[in-house]
């Protein structure tokens, strides 16, 4: 399940976001929430924004801490077995060696798109919306809220990953 949903990553954050959007459109319309007043939606969109550069910038730390691990790594030299060639490196090194740590690279990488680009959105809708379309910008919080909170959950799930595999040695 959890390797599915890494395959689809980002639009299965999108879906979830949109109905997340849906649902509230309904809630709204049936006048069991309200849209909270002008100030408090520019507000929180000036939060989702701080709190997507700063994730992002959780997220570029692991990425730095595994690219300068990877870089301090001697590639694994092929010898005449396998038993040879994989005796005495450890887990860790086999994992920055393998397949998996460009998936996990390519999966750091794009949250780190999806968070900037939140945030980057935030400031530009912070700017541009007008008062009279305040509905757009709870949508945007509603989607930023959700977006992040997705990605950093890929995110702790790809370090707890490597931690597995740092401890098991």
């Amino acid at each position: 399940m959890v390797n599915k949903y890494f395959n689809y990553a980002i639009i299965i954050d999108i879906i979830v976001s949109f109905t997340l959007c849906v649902i509230c459109h309904f809630l709204l319309r049936y006048k069991i929430i309200i849209i909270p007043e002008t100030d408090i939606l520019i507000s929180t969109v000036s939060d989702i924004a701080n709190i997507g550069f700063t994730s992002a910038g959780f997220v570029l730390t692991f990425l730095t801490l595994l690219v300068s691990f990877k870089s301090t790594t001697e590639p694994i030299k092929n010898k005449s077995t396998l038993e040879e060639t994989y005796s005495g490196i450890s887990l860790f090194n086999l994992f920055l060696n393998s397949p998996l740590y460009k998936e996990t690279i390519k999966h750091l990488k794009n949250g780190v798109k999806v968070l900037i680009l939140i945030a980057i959105v935030g400031y530009i809708s912070k700017i541009c919306v007008s008062p009279a379309h305040t509905r757009v910008l709870f949508y945007y919080n509603i989607i930023g809220v959700s977006m992040i909170a997705l990605v950093l959950w890929r995110s702790l799930l790809v370090l707890s990953g490597v931690l597995k595999v740092q401890n098991f040695e």
